[in-house]
This record gives C-alpha cells, structure tokens and sequence, in this order.
C-alpha cells in the first residue's frame, strides 16, 4: 500500500499506474513488482500538533457557570463528562480563555452542540458575564467577531 503506483479504482479494484493493469493488493509490494517504489510522505496530510500554548489552555479548563467540574449541568451526570466550549470554531480558545466552557456528559453535548436555542441561552449567558467583568459591547464584539444578540 505504500507504492507510489498503486491508484484505487472507483470500483474498488486496485490498478497499477505504472503498468496499467489491474492487479492483486496483495502482489504490490517489494519483491513482488518491478515498478514498486515507496511512497515519499507528504507534510500536508499530516495532523497540526497542539501548542504548547493551546495544551495548557485545555489542561487548565474550568467554567465560571459551576464549580462542579466532576457532573454534567443538565442531568448531573458524573460518567463520561467532555467540556463544551460556548463558542466554537475559531472562537474555541477564546471560550477557553475566558472560561466560557461547561462540563456535559456526552450524551447532552452530541444532543445538544447543535441545538440553535441551546447555542444562544449560552451566548446570551457569556455575553452578560462578559460585559459585567470584562468590558463593553464593542469589546466583546472585536473578541468574538459579533455580538450574537437574536
């Protein structure tokens, strides 16, 4: 599988680019084909590491909305918990820093992540506690891109 000639077919045979062949994955290796050549691995199909920045941020979670960490807000669970971040893509961090994040088992956050009313109870909550402790509208607004006011 690491020849550089190897070419998946759509029909899920495998073909030689080389030879122009369909041929057995079994027989596309080393000793077995004249045209084999590994493949040199590329940069960009390779995974980002985290920071070291970024690890630390993760590590150091807690959410200024509980100081329970250890059971889930809704159901008060204490099995399977995973941090949901309030704001997501490239605002992850942000909620991170500013601990914008609470504890939810996994069955309330993959239920729920995606749940616009569920989103904006939360943007609403950070929002307020933002402007309360840290600054202004238009401060939150350059923080987090716009003001999520519905």
């Amino acid at each position: 599988m690491n020849c550089k000639y190897l070419k998946i077919k759509m029909n899920h045979s495998f073909e030689c680019k080389k030879s122009n062949k369909i041929i057995d994955i079994r027989k596309c290796n080393k000793t077995n084909c004249e045209y084999f050549e590994y493949k040199e691995k590329s940069n960009s199909y390779q995974i980002k590491k985290k920071s070291s920045k970024l690890a630390k941020l993760e590590r150091n979670r807690y959410s200024v909305f509980t100081d329970n960490k250890d059971k889930c807000m809704l159901c008060g669970s204490t099995k399977n918990l995973t941090w949901h971040e309030c704001f997501s893509g490239r605002n992850r961090q942000r909620s991170m820093k500013y601990r914008f994040i609470i504890p939810l088992c996994e069955y309330h956050h993959s239920t729920l992540q995606e749940d616009a009313d569920f989103n904006q109870y939360w943007h609403d909550r950070c929002r307020d506690y933002f402007l309360e402790h840290y600054g202004d509208l238009d401060e939150f607004i350059k923080t987090f891109g716009k003001s999520y006011l519905k």
